[in-house]
């Protein structure tokens, strides 16, 4: 299973359980907060944000006379998440959004495969959690 599949079956479970009343059958959440959005509308799915070890999916719940509440599920990931970042050679060849890659030198490309590798398996990769204006989804 990819994690965009194991993140959309726990917004589904999730969303299921909120739209029921009912607590999230799975991860870690603060049960003061379930409360008070609770006493609001139908929830509405938020963002996903990623951590190394887990996802923190958001609902949102409206209401017009005591305004909006978040409620944050922590759902621990059942193997390790790394952040992929786009490596330099995609980032130089992107023409009307077209990604072609480019032509290099054989101890070039091993080079920049190398530098990727220790970009996503080395303890580098934790310093991207920690990025304020890293993606999130919405699926």
């Amino acid at each position: 299973m990819s994690l965009r599949e194991f993140v959309r079956a726990q917004v589904q479970a999730i969303f299921a359980a909120l739209q029921a009343g009912s607590p999230p059958p799975v991860g870690e959440y603060d049960p003061a907060a379930l409360r008070e959005c609770l006493r609001r509308a139908q929830p509405q799915v938020g963002a996903s944000r990623f951590t190394p070890d887990a996802v923190v999916l958001e609902f949102i719940f409206q209401d017009a006379s005591l305004g909006p509440a978040v409620l944050s599920v922590r759902v621990p990931a059942p193997e390790p998440i790394v952040y992929m970042p786009v490596p330099d050679w995609v980032i130089e060849d992107v023409w009307q959004g077209d990604v072609t890659g480019s032509f290099r030198f054989l101890s070039e490309a091993e080079r920049l495969l190398e530098a990727f590798r220790a970009q996503v398996f080395t303890e580098r990769n934790r310093a991207y959690f920690e990025k304020p204006d890293l993606p999130k989804r919405r699926d």
